[in-house]
This record gives structure tokens, C-alpha cells and sequence, in this order.
């Protein structure tokens, strides 16, 4: 008798990814920061001088509460799961974590996050990194300066990031930031153009020759809000000095977003539309007839959910225009000072809308890679809009407010 080949084995359906892994794995430059791609760059030039923080991954991630594995990361001698402390932070709708893999090699099977502003962060930091934040060297004060810094701004876009970090430029890698001159100055010149006009008109500066000199230096502020001029500047619009860093990071940041956004348009335009169009019909649909009804709805609360943040930001867009408006051309300063007391508030919405209107559009292209006639399975439907549905929630989205 002749033997029979053994049963091949049942393929293993691919573990899908939770929310947090899919945002650290494929959720762009603006999301994760991912350390471990780059260890061959020398240790001199490395961010961090400890070794094992080189070994992490780096990400942003709207406050409410999602777990990164099944069994996350316990407090040395504690029980409890290593958790955001949300409560203690609710002004800052963005966290920012060390995503610590189990496999470096294999990011996205799972690991332990800890966030910089949870409770017990330096016990956890220390137990599960290696790194004691206790420490009083030279390398690990730099190292925690370096966090902290990451953690002062809403995105890890490479420009955002770039200019937190110019204190310390000259000694790191310029591989960490994935933005070419010529893209820099770019976003640097429009930012320019806006901010140009009301230095000059908040100053009285009449002379072509005293607007391009103090603006320059003001320009200057901008990019270091420690200089006086940054003081100067809101003192005239009769905000305390004391709040010129936030204001100016704050309206440096609102600029950029606006750039930004304005460059994604067409993606979010095309993610909308075929939500709304019938090829978001499964092309399976008959085989699940009994839940079109429910996929309808959720398909709806996506939508709108998206519609929600494009209106937000469209706001805070309209709002600056208007009182830019009313100041340049009325010379009521009101509604601008207005704006500037609470324009670092509005750069942290702006930069939670940012991650999650690109992280919905690159859900959306990723599944569309696989789709028939621009249609896709009821499953694969389903899978993208649970998705996007994370991405799309938070505080900010779901109570509707600034």
C-alpha cells in the first residue's frame, strides 16, 4: 500500500493587528518614530545616549484608553496594567509612548507601551527600558530632556519634530528626520508669509526696510521663542510675556497644520466619497444580507465621525482667517489677541486631527490594495471601518468641542 502524503496543516489565519500596533506599524512618520530601523547610525549621533531607548519605537496616540497587548505591562511589584493616566492630562488630547516590541525583529507581534505621563512612569520606564530616570549623569538628563521635548508637541511630523529639537541638531543624526531642505524651507516660507504682515502691522512698522529687518528677527522667535522678541510681540497685543513660548509655538504650529491639511485635501476628499458612494456595497453583500443594515450604520457613524473633525478644523481655519482679517484690514485687535490666548490649545486639537484623518486615509489605501473593481469584501469592509472607527475617536471628536 502506498503511503499517503500527511495532511497539510490547516493555514493559520494572520492575527490581525489591535488599533495601537496598526497605528505604530503603519500609521506614517507623523504616528511612530521607530528607533530600532535605525541602529547601524553611529552611537555619537543615536537620539538617546542610552542604548536600549534606541531599541523603541516612539509614538503619538489620541487619550482614551486601548491596551497594546493582551496582557500589557505590569508596575515592578503591582498588578495593575500599565495604563495612560488620562484624568491627570485631559488639556492634551495626543500621548506619547515608548513602545517597547517583545520581538524587535517583528514589531507588530506585540510588546509593552508606557506612556510619559502615566503614573509610576519612571518605575516603569526603569523596569521594562532599562533606563533609571533617577540617574543624575549627563547622558540620562540629555535623554529625558529629549522625551520630554517629544512630548511638548502633538505629532511626530518630521518638521514639528525637527524644529522641537534644535537645541540638539548639531549632535543628532539628520536620518531621524525624514524632511530634505528644500521641503523645510518650503513650509518655513508659508509660515513666514502669514506671520510677516502682523508682526509688522502689531509693531507699526511702515518702512519696506524696518518690516523685512524686525521681521526677521521675529521670524526668528518663532522658531526660538526664548528670544525677547517673542515677548515683545504678545506684550503688544497685551498678553503677559510669560506666555510667549506656548504663543508662539502654538501659532507656529496652527501654520503648519493648515499646510498640512490643506496638502491632504484630496486623500480625505476620496476617503469620504467612496464612503458615500455605492462601491462601499460589499461585493459579497447577498452572503451577508442579515447584517447590511448594521455595516449601513456603522459605515454612517464613520462618516460622520470624519465629517466631524474636517468641521473642526475647518473652525479653527475659518476663525484664524477672520480675525487675521480683522486686525490687517479693520485694525481691531480683539478677536486676534483672543486667538493667540488660546492658540496652544488649538495647535493640540489640530495635531490629534492630523494623525487621525491620515491614519484613516492610510487604513483606507491599504485595504483598497486588495479590493476588486474598487469594491471589497464584507469581512475586509468591516475589518477597515473597526479600524478607522479607533482612529477617528477621541475626546476632542467625541464631545464635539474645542
Amino acid at each position: 500500500m502506498t503511503p499517503q502524503p500527511p495532511n497539510p496543516e490547516p493555514k493559520k489565519k494572520k492575527k490581525s493587528l489591535s488599533p495601537i500596533l496598526d497605528q505604530i506599524v503603519h500609521g506614517g512618520s507623523s504616528v511612530a518614530l521607530n528607533l530600532i530601523k535605525m541602529q547601524t547610525i553611529a552611537g555619537d549621533q543615536a537620539l538617546f545616549r542610552s542604548p536600549s531607548l534606541n531599541k523603541t519605537v516612539i509614538f503619538k496616540y489620541p487619550n482614551f484608553d486601548q491596551q497594546i497587548a493582551d496582557q500589557p505591562a505590569a508596575p515592578p511589584g503591582g498588578d495593575k496594567p500599565a495604563v495612560a493616566d488620562t484624568a491627570a492630562k485631559a488639556d492634551r488630547p495626543i500621548e506619547t509612548a515608548i513602545y517597547v516590541p517583545h520581538d524587535a525583529a517583528e514589531i507588530g507581534s506585540g510588546g509593552y507601551a508606557i506612556y510619559l505621563r502615566q503614573r509610576d512612569f519612571e518605575n516603569l520606564i526603569k523596569h521594562h527600558v532599562g533606563v533609571d530616570m533617577g540617574q543624575i549623569s549627563a547622558a540620562y538628563e540629555r535623554d529625558v530632556e529629549i522625551l520630554r521635548t517629544i512630548d511638548s508637541i502633538p505629532s511626530l511630523d518630521p518638521f514639528l519634530l525637527k524644529s522641537a529639537l534644535s537645541k540638539h541638531l548639531s549632535e543628532i543624526h539628520p536620518g531621524y528626520f525624514q524632511i530634505s531642505d528644500i521641503e523645510e524651507a518650503g513650509i518655513k516660507t508659508l509660515i513666514a508669509g502669514k506671520v510677516n504682515p502682523i508682526v509688522a502691522k502689531a509693531l507699526g512698522l511702515t518702512s519696506a526696510t524696518d518690516v523685512n529687518e524686525r521681521s526677521a528677527r521675529f521670524l526668528q522667535a518663532l522658531w526660538d521663542p526664548t528670544m525677547p522678541e517673542a515677548k515683545l510681540f504678545v506684550s503688544a497685543f497685551g498678553i503677559s510675556g510669560d506666555q510667549a513660548q506656548q504663543i508662539f509655538e502654538g501659532w507656529k504650529g496652527v501654520s503648519f497644520y493648515e499646510h498640512t491639511f490643506n496638502r491632504n485635501k484630496a486623500s480625505t476628499a476620496k476617503l469620504l466619497g467612496w464612503l458615500n458612494s455605492a462601491d462601499s456595497i460589499p461585493i459579497d453583500i447577498r452572503e451577508f444580507k442579515h447584517y447590511k443594515e448594521q455595516q449601513d450604520m456603522f459605515r454612517l457613524q464613520i462618516i460622520k465621525k470624519l465629517r466631524n473633525i474636517v468641521s473642526n478644523v475647518s473652525s479653527i481655519f475659518g476663525e484664524y482667517t477672520v480675525c487675521h482679517g480683522k486686525f490687517m484690514n479693520d485694525g481691531d485687535p480683539k478677536p486676534f489677541r483672543q486667538f493667540l490666548a488660546g492658540v496652544y490649545r488649538r495647535y493640540w486639537v489640530l495635531g490629534y486631527c492630523s494623525m487621525a484623518v491620515l491614519h484613516a486615509s492610510s487604513i483606507f489605501d491599504r485595504f483598497m490594495q486588495g479590493a476588486v473593481q474598487n469594491k471589497l469584501t464584507f469581512e475586509q469592509c468591516d475589518e477597515m471601518l473597526k479600524r478607522m472607527d479607533v482612529s477617528l475617536s477621541s475626546q476632542a471628536n467625541v464631545q464635539g468641542g474645542l
